[in-house]
């Protein structure tokens, strides 16, 4: 109990070869995830803020495991918590995964376009530590 694990010797060459103004430091940048859509905007407040919504805006992740109809669920709102839609299922897995681990996930908008009345929102999935 207690014991520390000794560092590999390989692992510590690596290390102080490094230049150390090219290594990112921890916390230091977001880190790009993937690119996707919101899915089910017309269900949800999205056409409604359709004027409010701009490309570049940052928008939450709101995990929702309990949601019957898929446990990996995460739901999408702007900062003032307005639902806009969901993760698309096919995308979710992974960062379910990361949520429910307590990472910090979200969104920036990308682009919007309507498409025969439905609102098509583009977006970049995060991750970041604070």
């Amino acid at each position: 109990m207690g014991e520390i694990t000794p560092l590999d010797p390989k692992i510590i060459a690596i290390l102080k070869g490094l230049d150390r103004k090219k290594v990112p430091k921890p916390f230091e940048r977001e880190i790009f995830i993937l690119d996707t859509y919101i899915a089910g905007t017309h269900y949800y407040n999205a056409k409604r803020m359709a004027d409010k919504l701009e490309k570049g805006n940052h928008l939450l992740f709101i995990r929702e495991a309990d949601n019957p109809y898929d446990h990996k669920a995460i739901a999408i709102s702007d900062l003032d918590k307005n639902k806009l839609g969901y993760l698309p299922r096919r995308k979710n897995e992974v960062i379910s995964r990361l949520m429910d681990g307590g990472k910090a996930v979200y969104a920036v908008i990308e682009n919007i376009d309507w498409k025969n009345e439905v609102l098509e929102i583009s977006i970049k999935v995060y991750i970041r530590e604070y």
